[in-house]
Protein backbone atom coordinates (compact mmCIF):
# COMPACT_ATOMS: atom_id res chain seq x y z
CA UNK A 1 0.00 0.00 0.00
CA UNK A 2 2.85 2.41 0.86
CA UNK A 3 4.44 1.93 -2.60
CA UNK A 4 1.14 2.78 -4.36
CA UNK A 5 0.79 5.95 -2.29
CA UNK A 6 4.36 6.96 -3.11
CA UNK A 7 3.77 6.38 -6.83
CA UNK A 8 0.49 8.32 -6.74
CA UNK A 9 2.22 11.21 -4.96
CA UNK A 10 5.00 11.21 -7.55
CA UNK A 11 2.54 11.21 -10.47
CA UNK A 12 0.57 14.04 -8.84
CA UNK A 13 3.73 16.08 -8.26
CA UNK A 14 4.82 15.55 -11.87
CA UNK A 15 1.40 16.74 -13.06
CA UNK A 16 1.73 19.84 -10.88
CA UNK A 17 5.23 20.46 -12.26
CA UNK A 18 3.95 20.16 -15.84
CA UNK A 19 1.18 22.65 -15.05
CA UNK A 20 3.72 24.99 -13.46
CA UNK A 21 5.93 24.70 -16.54
CA UNK A 22 3.01 25.64 -18.81
CA UNK A 23 2.05 28.56 -16.57
CA UNK A 24 5.60 29.89 -16.42
CA UNK A 25 5.98 29.54 -20.19
CA UNK A 26 3.12 31.99 -20.67
CA UNK A 27 4.94 34.50 -18.45
CA UNK A 28 8.00 34.45 -20.72
CA UNK A 29 9.17 37.72 -22.24
CA UNK A 30 10.11 37.24 -25.91
CA UNK A 31 12.51 39.75 -27.44
CA UNK A 32 13.34 38.84 -31.04
CA UNK A 33 15.74 35.91 -30.85
CA UNK A 34 15.74 36.01 -27.03
CA UNK A 35 13.27 34.80 -24.45
CA UNK A 36 13.49 35.62 -20.77
CA UNK A 37 11.79 32.80 -18.93
CA UNK A 38 11.79 30.79 -15.73
CA UNK A 39 9.81 27.89 -17.20
CA UNK A 40 12.76 25.58 -16.51
CA UNK A 41 12.20 25.82 -12.76
CA UNK A 42 9.93 22.74 -12.51
CA UNK A 43 12.32 20.69 -14.66
CA UNK A 44 15.26 21.47 -12.38
CA UNK A 45 13.18 20.73 -9.28
CA UNK A 46 11.97 17.42 -10.74
CA UNK A 47 15.53 16.44 -11.64
CA UNK A 48 16.72 16.99 -8.07
CA UNK A 49 13.74 15.33 -6.41
CA UNK A 50 13.06 12.41 -8.76
CA UNK A 51 15.84 12.05 -11.33
CA UNK A 52 16.24 12.20 -15.10
CA UNK A 53 13.11 10.36 -16.25
CA UNK A 54 10.74 12.60 -14.31
CA UNK A 55 12.63 15.76 -15.33
CA UNK A 56 12.52 14.72 -18.99
CA UNK A 57 8.81 13.94 -18.68
CA UNK A 58 8.00 17.27 -17.04
CA UNK A 59 10.07 19.23 -19.57
CA UNK A 60 8.89 17.26 -22.59
CA UNK A 61 5.17 17.31 -21.82
CA UNK A 62 5.32 20.89 -20.53
CA UNK A 63 7.04 22.15 -23.67
CA UNK A 64 4.79 20.06 -25.92
CA UNK A 65 1.75 21.71 -24.37
CA UNK A 66 3.42 25.13 -24.63
CA UNK A 67 4.18 24.54 -28.31
CA UNK A 68 0.65 23.30 -29.04
CA UNK A 69 -1.01 26.22 -27.22
CA UNK A 70 1.30 28.82 -28.77
CA UNK A 71 2.06 27.62 -32.31
CA UNK A 72 0.04 24.48 -32.90
CA UNK A 73 1.68 21.40 -34.35
CA UNK A 74 4.47 22.40 -36.74
CA UNK A 75 7.15 20.41 -38.57
CA UNK A 76 9.70 21.57 -35.98
CA UNK A 77 7.69 21.06 -32.78
CA UNK A 78 9.90 18.13 -31.75
CA UNK A 79 13.04 20.21 -32.27
CA UNK A 80 11.73 22.81 -29.81
CA UNK A 81 10.96 20.11 -27.24
CA UNK A 82 14.41 18.44 -27.38
CA UNK A 83 16.41 21.19 -25.58
CA UNK A 84 14.32 21.06 -22.41
CA UNK A 85 14.22 17.27 -22.46
CA UNK A 86 18.01 17.25 -22.79
CA UNK A 87 18.28 19.75 -19.92
CA UNK A 88 16.19 17.46 -17.72
CA UNK A 89 18.38 14.51 -18.71
CA UNK A 90 21.64 16.32 -17.88
CA UNK A 91 20.34 17.66 -14.56
CA UNK A 92 18.77 14.35 -13.56
CA UNK A 93 21.84 12.29 -14.45
CA UNK A 94 24.12 14.66 -12.58
CA UNK A 95 21.77 14.55 -9.59
CA UNK A 96 22.05 10.74 -9.64
CA UNK A 97 25.81 10.65 -10.32
CA UNK A 98 26.71 13.29 -7.74
CA UNK A 99 24.08 12.33 -5.19
CA UNK A 100 26.23 13.47 -2.28
CA UNK A 101 26.52 16.94 -3.79
CA UNK A 102 23.19 17.35 -5.57
CA UNK A 103 20.45 15.62 -3.61
CA UNK A 104 17.95 17.87 -1.84
CA UNK A 105 19.59 17.44 1.57
CA UNK A 106 23.05 18.38 0.29
CA UNK A 107 21.69 21.41 -1.56
CA UNK A 108 19.86 22.59 1.57
CA UNK A 109 22.92 22.24 3.81
CA UNK A 110 25.32 24.33 1.72
CA UNK A 111 25.19 28.13 1.89
CA UNK A 112 25.91 28.23 -1.85
CA UNK A 113 25.64 24.84 -3.58
CA UNK A 114 28.38 25.43 -6.16
CA UNK A 115 28.15 22.00 -7.80
CA UNK A 116 24.38 22.28 -8.22
CA UNK A 117 24.60 25.83 -9.61
CA UNK A 118 27.38 24.74 -11.97
CA UNK A 119 25.28 21.89 -13.35
CA UNK A 120 22.29 24.26 -13.71
CA UNK A 121 24.47 26.68 -15.70
CA UNK A 122 26.02 23.92 -17.83
CA UNK A 123 22.60 22.45 -18.67
CA UNK A 124 21.33 25.95 -19.46
CA UNK A 125 24.19 26.61 -21.87
CA UNK A 126 23.73 23.26 -23.61
CA UNK A 127 19.99 23.90 -23.82
CA UNK A 128 20.63 27.33 -25.36
CA UNK A 129 22.79 25.79 -28.08
CA UNK A 130 20.08 23.23 -28.83
CA UNK A 131 17.46 26.01 -28.88
CA UNK A 132 19.64 27.90 -31.36
CA UNK A 133 19.77 24.80 -33.56
CA UNK A 134 15.96 24.49 -33.34
CA UNK A 135 15.65 28.20 -34.18
CA UNK A 136 17.98 27.74 -37.17
CA UNK A 137 16.12 24.65 -38.48
CA UNK A 138 12.73 26.30 -37.92
CA UNK A 139 13.78 29.50 -39.71
CA UNK A 140 15.28 27.62 -42.65
CA UNK A 141 12.29 25.31 -43.00
CA UNK A 142 9.67 28.03 -42.65
CA UNK A 143 11.55 30.64 -44.69
CA UNK A 144 12.33 33.42 -42.22
CA UNK A 145 16.06 32.75 -41.77
CA UNK A 146 18.33 35.67 -41.03
CA UNK A 147 21.83 35.18 -39.65
CA UNK A 148 21.41 38.23 -37.42
CA UNK A 149 18.12 36.93 -36.02
CA UNK A 150 19.27 33.36 -35.36
CA UNK A 151 22.93 33.75 -34.46
CA UNK A 152 23.26 37.48 -33.74
CA UNK A 153 21.72 37.14 -30.31
CA UNK A 154 23.51 33.90 -29.37
CA UNK A 155 25.94 35.57 -26.95
CA UNK A 156 23.06 37.42 -25.27
CA UNK A 157 21.03 34.20 -25.22
CA UNK A 158 23.90 32.46 -23.44
CA UNK A 159 24.26 35.30 -20.91
CA UNK A 160 20.52 35.23 -20.17
CA UNK A 161 20.70 31.46 -19.82
CA UNK A 162 23.54 31.68 -17.32
CA UNK A 163 21.79 34.39 -15.30
CA UNK A 164 18.42 32.62 -15.22
CA UNK A 165 20.10 29.29 -14.39
CA UNK A 166 21.77 30.84 -11.35
CA UNK A 167 18.53 32.52 -10.25
CA UNK A 168 16.55 29.29 -10.71
CA UNK A 169 19.23 27.34 -8.81
CA UNK A 170 19.11 29.75 -5.86
CA UNK A 171 15.30 29.81 -5.81
CA UNK A 172 15.23 26.01 -5.91
CA UNK A 173 17.63 25.91 -2.97
CA UNK A 174 15.15 28.05 -1.00
CA UNK A 175 12.18 25.93 -2.11
CA UNK A 176 13.97 22.70 -1.21
CA UNK A 177 14.88 24.13 2.18
CA UNK A 178 11.24 25.08 2.83
CA UNK A 179 10.03 21.64 1.72
CA UNK A 180 12.68 19.97 3.88
CA UNK A 181 11.84 22.04 6.97
CA UNK A 182 8.12 21.26 6.63
CA UNK A 183 8.91 17.53 6.15
CA UNK A 184 7.31 17.44 2.70
CA UNK A 185 10.46 15.84 1.27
Amino acid sequence: MQKNQTQAKRVALNAIMIGLYIGLSFLAIPMGGLKITFEHFPVVLSAVLFGPMDAMLVGGLGELMNQLFTYGLTPTTVLWILPIVFRGLVLGLCAKLFKGQMDHRAICKKPIPIMFLGVCVLSGILSSFLNTFAFYADSKLLGYYSYALVFGALSLRLLFSIATSVVIGLVIKAVLYALYKTHLI
